[in-house]
């Protein structure tokens, strides 16, 4: 076999060997604080069907002006964005203010600055609100309904910064409490 052929046998076995390494039993476990988020985002209502929910959720996100992505009553899921300012008016005064002063400092100094802070500040973010009811497999006539809230931490040059789900426990209980009157009010009716 001539040396080239010895090498790449070589290294493929390697990477057989490499790859049969198992995979640590930790990795596959979620941190202990998933349990209470998705207790949070989790709650049970006692309502004639899914689709209750679901219009009382509606009603609920477009008066906190989100627009809806996805709305499928039969598979019991909605799903809304909207997009907030992330910078206040202050803050992007005050890095207008330090590039007046870099921009300064770089023509006594005669260095080129190294960018501006006002372009690379934060412009908006994307929140993202998904809610999925199914019948509760404790009791009959209950729905689960979990929210999941994405947050998008977009730059002035529309590139994605930071993505994450929002955890809060608050957040998770203030919609639910709104919800919970909505479902209220609907049913007095």
């Amino acid at each position: 076999m001539p040396q080239h052929g010895r090498f790449f046998s070589a290294l493929l076995l390697c990477g057989l060997v490499a790859g049969c390494e198992s995979i640590p039993e930790e990795a596959y476990w979620l941190p202990p604080s998933s349990q209470s988020v998705r207790e949070a985002q989790t709650r049970t209502f006692e309502v004639p069907s899914e689709v209750n929910i679901l219009q009382a959720s509606v009603a609920l996100m477009q008066d906190m002006e989100y627009n809806f992505d996805t709305i499928e009553y039969p598979l019991g899921v909605l799903s809304g964005s909207k997009t907030v300012d992330a910078d206040s008016m202050l803050r992007n005064a005050g890095l207008v203010a330090a590039d007046i002063v870099l921009s300064l400092l770089s023509i006594v100094g005669g260095t080129a600055p190294g960018g501006s802070l006002y372009a690379g500040a934060d412009d908006e973010i994307n929140l993202t609100v998904t809610m999925v009811v199914l019948p509760s497999l404790d009791s009959e006539g209950q729905y689960s309904a979990r929210i999941t809230i994405r947050s998008e931490l977009i730059d002035k040059s529309d590139r994605v910064k930071k993505v994450r789900m929002i955890e809060n426990p608050a957040l998770y209980q203030e919609i639910f409490e709104k919800l919970s009157k909505s479902l209220f009010l609907e049913g007095v009716k």
